[in-house]
């Protein structure tokens, strides 16, 4: 929804999602086009469970295989870069980079960028998948299955499929599974299981302001919610301002809670406009 304000927030859906399904995508849209706020969602490479994406080099035409089954992480600052640059060309300065369940990825790409166009993150029930698994699988199975799968990326065998234990998010090959569900991924960046963890490291050295908002009866943030928002809390210690909000019995993606979400975030949204 385009007010063609200078100010937008762009959001990124996370595992195996899109840009459209959840409810409070279409409320939170609305509600920002009333306070004239431009709003962009879009997919991402990890859309769905399987997804092709055409590539054009040295004038031919080739086929990448993504989706949320084969993604790499890393790769999301094309995605972001790409949809920035969009909006820029529509008159866009500032932007609020905005993301759902796997936020590490907005993070990950300011840190690596240093965006002078951003100048806000929102993250919406950022997740912490690899303490998920751990609390799924043991400590024991958790270590054996790190090896095992950085094993099959490093011999090449990114286009298999993890035995279906592992594909608590969606079918899954080692890529993406290496990517933020591990110990050592470059995308488990709010290890929540782990306190003292080096992996805060990206969090503390954020400048922006931040807004991270839990939903109460979350199950995919292992321990808990409380230590969840403590913990992102505690170790963004550069952000200009850091609020940390949990909304009371709502699920992963806010399902009949989409008003509270959204008053929050248009709340907070509303101190970047003055």
């Amino acid at each position: 929804m385009d007010q063609k304000s200078d100010l937008a927030v762009f959001h990124s859906h996370g595992t195996a999602g899109d840009f459209y399904t959840h409810q409070f995508i279409e409320d939170e849209g609305k509600r920002l086009a009333e306070m004239g706020i431009s709003f962009l969602t879009a997919n991402n490479r990890g859309h769905d469970v399987y997804a092709d994406i055409r590539k054009f080099e040295n004038g031919s035409v080739s086929w990448a295989h993504v989706g949320g089954g084969f993604e790499r992480f890393e790769d999301c600052i094309f995605d972001i870069s790409a949809w920035l640059d969009f909006l820029s060309a529509q008159g866009v300065k500032r932007v609020v980079l905005q993301a759902h369940s796997l936020t590490q990825k907005i993070l990950y790409y300011q840190h690596l960028k240093h965006d002078p166009r951003v100048v806000g993150q929102i993250h919406l029930s950022p997740c912490n998948d690899a303490g998920f698994m751990l609390h799924l699988l043991g400590e024991q199975k958790y270590g054996e299955t790190n090896k095992m799968v950085a094993k099959l990326v490093a011999e090449g065998k990114t286009s298999e499929l993890l035995p279906k234990e592992l594909a608590v998010v969606c079918p899954m090959g080692p890529l993406p599974y290496l990517g933020y569900l591990t110990e050592e991924g470059m995308g488990n960046l709010f290890p929540y299981h782990k306190a003292d963890s080096t992996k805060w490291s990206m969090l503390a050295g954020t400048t922006d302001p931040l807004l991270a908002i839990f939903g109460g009866a979350d199950g995919f943030i292992k321990p808990s919610i409380d230590e969840a928002a403590k913990l992102f809390r505690d170790h963004a210690t550069s952000s200009a301002t850091t609020s940390v909000e949990v909304i009371p019995n709502a699920p992963h993606s806010y399902v009949g809670y989409e008003n509270n979400l959204t008053s929050i975030i248009s709340t907070w949204l509303s101190l970047l406009q003055n």
